[in-house]
């Protein structure tokens, strides 16, 4: 019974380690999706980033000493009107997700910044 438990308890600690990245498709040139990121891991959300914009991915961080530093890796790949964000870490579990409110910074900066340039661009849900 112990050796069950041990056993249960070790793979729930583990399974944030496991974690995959996320990726979602947006509707337009991945340079455009790339002002979004760089807007929507400004701070006071992310403590740091590190983008690069030749390669178009980069390293931001979130949490602090309370509730953990956590570091998530960006990654855009895409040609043409089609772009793919890849949102990568260690966690994104039941108390944190960080993955999915990167992906809802990056579609409010998104639409901002769709709609500054041509009001009829924003991005469709």
């Amino acid at each position: 019974m112990k050796r069950t438990l041990f056993i249960l308890a070790f793979a729930i600690a583990a399974s944030p380690t496991f974690a995959a990245p996320r990726t979602k498709t947006y509707p337009a040139s991945c340079d455009r999706v790339w002002a979004a990121v760089k807007a929507a891991t400004a701070p006071p959300h992310y403590n740091f980033a590190m983008l690069d914009d030749a390669q178009k991915k980069g390293i931001v961080s979130t949490g602090s000493g309370l509730t953990g530093k956590r570091n998530l890796d960006i990654m855009l790949s895409g040609t043409g009107d089609a772009c793919t964000v890849s949102v990568g870490g260690s966690y994104s579990g039941l108390v944190h997700n960080d993955k999915g409110d990167v992906f809802k910074r990056i579609e409010a900066a998104f639409t901002e910044t769709s709609s500054s340039e041509s009001p009829g661009l924003a991005l469709k849900k």
